[in-house]
């Protein structure tokens, strides 16, 4: 389901610029098998974000099989890109893609739980982005924040839930109550935020656009 209008959503679809072949083969990888990767207006939002910003450090949580990743790899100065992927295959997946795509150089893929990984990753990270378990965003988010630069920026997907999470009624949605509950909880507290300056953005599957106060 869209989170925008259909008519909407078929205009940016018909706006977007040819992918890479390498783009293309992530994007029906994902459709095939059912891997959950980003829109692509979510992945160029990113690109866009690293190309002002040209950041030295960006943490990824959530690698799956490296499509949002290269968006920003592509995008990318001199600095690097940490990203995080628990489920090995993927890992797999993603490193072949990243050295077909000649990036592999700016990216270190780290192969174990997120929770784990955050505490130990040294920072400082000029850009995060959210984009693995729903459930735990808030988690990952206090992890991250004592490694987060000075002016960091955060990026978070999947905020909208298909829409879902603006029902009254939750019995027909798509996705988890709890899920659903969890995203509510993190939209309110990020937009209400002493901490960071926030807004939920309807790009993509909704994502949380943030910079730290």
């Amino acid at each position: 389901m869209a989170i925008l209008a259909q008519h909407v959503e078929h205009y940016l679809h018909e706006l977007r610029p040819q992918s890479s072949p390498i783009m293309r083969e992530m994007e029906e990888l994902a459709e095939r098998e059912g891997i959950p990767i980003v829109h692509w207006e979510t992945g160029r939002f990113l690109a866009v974000c690293v190309r002002a910003l040209d950041p030295e450090q960006v943490l990824e949580v959530g690698t799956a099989i490296g499509y949002s990743t290269l968006h920003m790899a592509e995008a990318l100065g001199s600095g690097r890109i940490v990203t995080i992927e628990r489920d090995a295959t993927r890992a797999g997946q993603a490193r072949d893609f990243f050295a077909r795509a000649g990036v592999a150089g700016k990216i270190e893929l780290v192969e174990a739980d997120a929770m784990q990984a955050i505490a130990e990753l040294p920072g400082p990270f000029d850009v995060i982005f959210l984009d693995a378990s729903k459930d735990e965003y808030a988690e990952y988010l206090r992890l991250a924040e004592s490694k987060a630069a000075e002016r960091a920026l955060l990026v978070v997907d999947n905020l909208l839930m298909s829409g879902d999470v603006a029902l009254e009624d939750d019995s027909e949605a798509i996705w988890r109550p709890q899920s659903l509950a969890a995203a509510r909880a993190f939209n309110n507290e990020l937009v209400a935020s002493d901490r960071w300056r926030g807004a939920i953005l309807p790009v993509g599957d909704g994502v949380g656009f943030a910079a730290r106060r």
